[in-house]
């Protein structure tokens, strides 16, 4: 009974682990114990979670993976979070620029 309900689950189980994988970023582990894994993995999660609650509050079009990028980036510094998630930077590379650009197999 128990590997038919098991069975019946597996998918779920399944999309469980590749989320986990796409969005919980877990290089190296702690350890390799059972709590070690299960700590780690639990941290990785409410780390997820509070980048996902920051981008919600802030009201950010970011995604939460540029939302983590921009924390880590400028953790040193002294701008508030409101600030640095609803001003998208303008692109400042200029697309059209007539700049002659030496190439490999340029002969010189």
């Amino acid at each position: 009974m128990e590997v038919a309900c098991l069975y019946r689950h597996r998918w779920d189980i399944e999309v469980f682990f590749k989320w986990v994988k796409q969005n919980i970023v877990v290089k190296t582990l702690w350890g390799y114990s059972e709590n070690a894994v299960r700590t780690h993995l639990w941290a990785a999660v409410i780390a997820y979670l509070i980048k996902a609650k920051i981008k919600v509050v802030c009201n950010s079009s970011y995604s939460i993976t540029e939302v983590a990028t921009l924390i880590r980036v400028s953790a040193l510094e002294r701008t508030s979070l409101r600030e640095l998630l609803l001003n998208k930077p303008s692109s400042s590379v200029n697309l059209n620029q007539s700049v002659k650009e030496i190439s490999l197999f340029d002969i010189v």
